[in-house]
C-alpha cells in the first residue's frame, strides 16, 4: 500500500488542498467529451423547451389549485433558488471514464425528452398571477419563459437528476458533502417552484 505523506510544512492544509485538485483533475478528464455532450444537450433542452412552449400542440389546460398551493403565497423573491438549478448542472461534469459520461448524457437527455413528450400531448398552463414584477431576476424569468410547461416540473426531475448523479459519481469526502446538502438543496428548490408560482404541486 502507497502511503501519501504531507510534504513537510504544509501538514493539514495540504489534506485541506488535496480534494480541491482531486476535484479540479475530475472535471478536467475527457473535457472534450463532456464540452461536446454538454453543448448538445444544452441546445436539445433550450431549443426545445422554448419552441413547444411558443407553439402548443393544444389549446393548454390549467388545474386545479390544492390546499398547499393556496397556502404557500407569492413570492418572487424566491426566484433566486429557483433559478439555483443551474448551478447544479455542473455536477454531471464528475464522470470520470466515457461510459459514466455517456451513462450521464444519456439520462438528462431521457429525462428531458420525457417531459417535452407530456408538454406536448397535454400542455398545462401554471398558476402564475396574471400581474408580476417586471423587473429584476423575476422579470428576466417570466419574459423568457412563458407560463406553459408546467406539468411535469422539468425544473424538478433536472435538479433531482442532477443530484442523484453528483452524489453517485462524487467520491470521499465530496460524496460526504453532497449526500448532505443536495437533498435539502433540491427540497429548497422544489418549494421556490411553488413560491414563485412556476408549478403547481401535483407538477413537482
Amino acid at each position: 500500500m502507497r502511503l501519501l505523506l504531507a510534504p513537510e510544512g504544509l501538514g493539514s492544509n495540504y489534506r485541506t488542498m488535496r480534494p480541491m485538485s482531486d476535484l479540479i483533475a475530475t472535471v478536467q478528464c475527457h473535457w472534450r467529451m463532456k464540452l461536446c455532450l454538454g453543448t448538445l444537450l444544452g441546445l436539445l433542452y433550450c431549443t426545445g423547451y422554448l419552441l413547444i412552449e411558443r407553439h402548443p400542440w393544444r389549446p393548454p389546460v390549467e388545474l386545479g389549485l390544492t390546499a398547499i398551493d393556496r397556502w404557500i403565497r407569492f413570492s418572487p423573491e424566491w426566484v433566486w433558488v429557483y433559478q439555483s438549478i443551474y448551478l447544479m448542472l455542473p455536477l454531471l461534469l464528475l464522470a470520470t471514464t466515457p461510459a459514466e459520461v455517456r451513462r450521464s448524457a444519456i439520462g438528462f437527455a431521457a429525462v428531458t425528452l420525457a417531459s417535452f413528450s407530456c408538454f406536448c400531448l397535454w400542455p398545462v398552463l401554471g398558476p402564475r398571477p396574471e400581474s408580476v414584477p417586471v423587473t429584476g431576476m423575476y422579470g428576466f424569468l417570466t419574459r423568457l419563459d412563458l407560463p406553459l410547461n408546467s406539468f411535469p416540473s422539468l425544473h424538478m426531475a433536472v435538479a433531482s437528476y442532477s443530484a442523484c448523479v453528483g452524489i453517485a459519481l462524487s467520491r470521499g469526502r465530496w460524496k460526504r458533502l453532497l449526500a448532505v446538502t443536495l437533498p435539502g438543496w433540491v427540497l429548497l428548490i422544489g418549494y421556490s417552484a411553488l413560491a414563485t408560482k412556476q408549478h403547481y404541486l401535483v407538477d413537482l
